[in-house]
Formats: structure tokens, C-alpha cells, sequence
């Protein structure tokens, strides 16, 4: 009982939310508690159109149309994985600056030129050959990575008591993003062209920027924090704690593990081994970007009820890593195609992204001052994991010489065994980085 009339208050406070933001829209003026002026909710309101496209970027290239960019560009396995690390390198290594930035500057003197250089990038990658595929990309993850942390403070700043609900709105419009980049995208991409999709998500992206750069020009920048120093000692007092380094350890490999299924390798091995069409393929996926986008929202919900208890769910996710990926090296190995590996990687996505629970850890578990920059790190270990496991699952791929089939190549049992050996490896860290965490509990 206590869990649906959580479920209820959160509804309520989100239909609230929603309300006033359409109260807002028709003129009739903003509920102080949720944003102190309508400039601020245009302005988050195009923030978030440019959040929800850079999660578009993220997943949809190479992932949803794997195939189509080998057989285009003439790529092999390592040179398709390469366009999702190069993007996934870059944003992971500007987690550590972007913060830094955003405390001096402010969310909107980040976003303006950062957004800028993710649509020049989103722009120039579907006309592009060659060596500029991957400039392109490390464009657009470099522009990309400005946008989460940035809009995030400037929904903050617009917001007073009801600011968490506003935040999750934002966040679950991101989700939003990576679920259309699957099924959607690729029914997209069937009747225009994967160029022809990617131009057209271009020109949406180019357009909200165009929109935030007009309401931003009507209200004066926030004055610069001066006070605020560029110093990385925050970082490595955040490393030398044992605890910290194994949370780093089980959310950046536990994340990576189900991101490069989620934007690199998952949609490929289904319609390779497990015998999908591309667009059963993608549904799958956009079911597993669903699973996380609502999970995300209902274990911290749980955290609450068990009295904010963070280590019991870490643990959950490290055994459903291990657990999931050792079935499907299994499966792999006895040679089954089984379809159930799809309910597999929907296993894997309710445990995937443990951000609602580590991120109040790394804050129970960490001095005040430490809090932030101990977050940043934790997304730097992210995406730094999805590129190193977007790199090394090309590789694997490669081991084994593929076949081609109606144009396109198809990676055999061999190769896909390999991969998901390494990844089982792997989960076997989580597992085990999981069970050694300790929390210190809110009171």
C-alpha cells in the first residue's frame, strides 16, 4: 500500500507540473513554485528539445542502422563501433570539465556555444566521408556533452520548492530521445534514407538552438562566478576513497555493459543470431530504452520506502549483470536462438542506469563539497565504459570473418560468443564491486 500511494503522490505532482507548464504557455502566467518566469520555461523548454536530440545522436548512430552504414561507407566492424566510441570518448572526457564550466559560467554560457557545435556536428556527419565521419561525431559528442549538466543547473536556478519534479521532467524527456532513436527512428530511416533521417533530425536540433538563442538574448547572462577556481583536487581526493573507486567501478562498467547494447551491438545481434527483422530489432530496443527510462524513476521510489537504503539495489544490478550475461554467452555457446534473449536485455534494462541510486550514495557517502565533483566522475566513468566496450565488441566482431547476406554483412555465432564472453567477464566486476559498497544511510 505504501508503494502505490507513493506511485499517486508522483503522479499527482507530475500531472501538477504539467499543468502549469501549459498554464504558462497560454499566457495565463506560472505558478511561482514551479518556474519564477515564463522566460525560464521557454528557455528550458528548448534546452530540453536540444537534450532530447543529443540522446537521439547517441543511440540511434551507430546502433539502429548498423547495417546501413557498413554497407554505405564501406565500413568494417571496428570502423562502424568507432563512429559510437569517438562520440562516447569525448563526451565522457568533457564530464570532468563541463561541471567545472557551468559553476563559473552558468548553464546558459555553456549551452550557447556547446549546442552550437552539436548541430554544426549533427549537420555535417550525414554529408560527410572518409575521416570527417569521425571528426563529425567527435563534434557532435563534444557540443553534446555541454547540454545535460548545463540545462540542469539552469532548470534549478528557474526553480524553487518543486525544483525535482522540473529536473525529472528534463531527464525523462532525454529518455524520450533514446526511445525514438530505435523503432521510430528506424521507420523513419525505411522511407527516407538513413542521411535523409539524420538531415532531418539536423534541422529539428538546429531549430530549437535558433529558439534558445533568440529567448536567451531577451534576458541578461547571470554574472560571472569568479570565485569559483578551475582546480581537479577535488577529483583526485574524490579517488582516493576505496569506497568511491568501487562505485565508480560497478556504475561505469554495469552502465557501459547495457549502453553498448543499447547503441552499438544489440539490435545487430538480434537480427544476426537471433533471427529479428530490423524493425522487430528496434522495437526491442525502444522497449529497453522504456524499461530504463521508468525503472530509474521507480527504484528510487523503493530506495525511499526502505529508508533510503542504496547498497541492496546495487547489489541486484551486479547480479542481474551476471546473471544476464553469462545466459546469453550460454545460449551462444549451445548454439540456441532463442527469442527470450530479448526479455534478456530487458532484464538488463531495469538494472542498467543506477544513476537514481548512486548518485544520492556518492552524496550520503562523500562530504558536502565532494558531492559534485564525485557525480561528474561518476558520468565521465560512464560513457568511458560504453566507448571502451563499443571498441572492443568491433574488434571481437572482426575475429571471425562475417557472410554476406542480401548486401549486408552478418557476424556468426563465433564472434558474437566472443563479445559476449568478454562482456560476461566483465559483469563478473560488477557483481563483485557491488557486493563490497557500503552506504551510510540518510537519516
Amino acid at each position: 500500500m505504501r508503494f502505490f500511494s507513493a506511485m499517486k503522490t508522483s503522479a499527482r505532482w507530475c500531472w501538477r507540473s504539467i499543468e502549469m507548464v501549459f498554464r504558462t504557455v497560454r499566457g495565463g502566467g506560472a505558478d511561482p513554485l514551479v518556474f519564477r518566469r515564463r522566460f525560464f520555461l521557454r528557455l528550458i523548454l528548448c534546452g530540453t528539445g536540444l537534450y532530447f536530440f543529443a540522446n537521439i545522436q547517441r543511440v540511434a548512430v551507430p546502433g539502429a542502422i548498423f547495417d546501413l552504414l557498413q554497407r554505405d561507407l564501406h565500413l568494417s566492424a571496428p570502423g562502424v563501433t568507432a563512429l559510437g566510441s569517438v562520440f562516447m570518448y569525448v563526451y565522457a572526457l568533457n564530464q570532468l570539465l563541463i561541471g567545472l564550466f557551468v559553476s563559473r559560467f552558468g548553464g546558459r554560457r555553456v549551452i550557447l556555444p556547446g549546442a552550437f557545435l552539436f548541430c554544426l556536428g549533427s549537420l555535417c556527419f550525414p554529408l560527410s566521408s572518409g575521416g570527417w565521419l569521425y571528426f563529425s561525431r567527435a563534434l557532435t559528442g563534444f557540443g553534446a556533452s555541454s547540454l545535460y549538466l548545463a540545462l540542469i543547473d539552469e532548470t534549478i536556478r528557474a526553480s524553487r520548492r518543486n525544483y525535482a519534479i522540473a529536473v525529472s521532467l528534463v531527464i525523462t524527456a532525454g529518455y524520450a530521445g533514446g526511445i525514438v532513436a530505435n523503432a521510430p527512428f528506424v521507420a523513419l530511416v525505411r522511407a527516407t534514407g538513413w542521411q535523409r533521417a539524420l538531415l532531418g533530425v539536423a534541422a529539428a536540433t538546429i531549430l530549437f538552438y535558433v529558439l534558445f538563442v533568440v529567448f536567451s538574448s531577451r534576458r541578461k547572462l547571470p554574472p560571472v562566478r569568479r570565485d569559483i577556481p578551475f582546480r581537479f583536487t577535488p577529483f583526485f581526493q574524490v579517488l582516493g576513497e576505496r569506497n568511491n573507486r568501487l562505485v565508480f567501478l560497478f556504475s561505469g562498467i554495469n552502465f557501459g555493459l547495457y549502453y553498448v547494447i543499447q547503441t552499438v551491438i544489440g539490435k545487430k545481434f538480434l537480427e544476426d543470431f537471433c533471427g529479428f527483422s530490423s524493425l522487430h530489432a528496434a522495437w526491442i530496443l525502444s522497449l529497453t530504452g522504456l524499461i530504463s527510462a521508468v525503472a530509474g524513476t521507480l527504484l528510487a521510489v523503493l530506495s525511499r520506502m526502505t529508508g533510503n537504503r542504496r547498497s541492496v539495489f546495487c547489489r541486484v544490478a551486479g547480479t542481474v549483470s551476471l546473471t544476464v550475461f553469462a545466459l546469453i554467452a550460454l545460449l551462444l555457446f549451445f548454439d540456441i536462438r532463442s527469442g527470450w534473449i530479448a526479455l534478456l536485455f530487458c532484464l538488463l534494462a531495469a538494472t542498467g542506469s543506477m544513476s537514481s541510486i548512486v548518485i544520492p550514495l556518492l552524496h550520503d557517502t562523500n562530504p558536502r563539497d565532494l558531492g559534485g565533483p564525485a557525480v561528474c566522475f561518476m558520468n565521465f566513468s560512464f560513457y568511458l565504459a560504453v566507448a571502451f566496450f563499443g571498441n572492443l565488441a568491433g574488434w571481437l566482431l572482426k575475429s571471425f570473418p562475417p557472410e554476406s547476406v542480401g548486401g549486408a554483412l552478418v557476424y556468426s555465432r563465433s564472434s558474437y560468443l566472443a563479445v559476449f564472453s568478454v562482456l560476461a567477464f566483465a559483469s563478473t566486476a560488477v557483481f563483485f564491486c557491488a557486493m563490497k559498497l557500503r552506504e551510510r544511510r540518510s537519516p
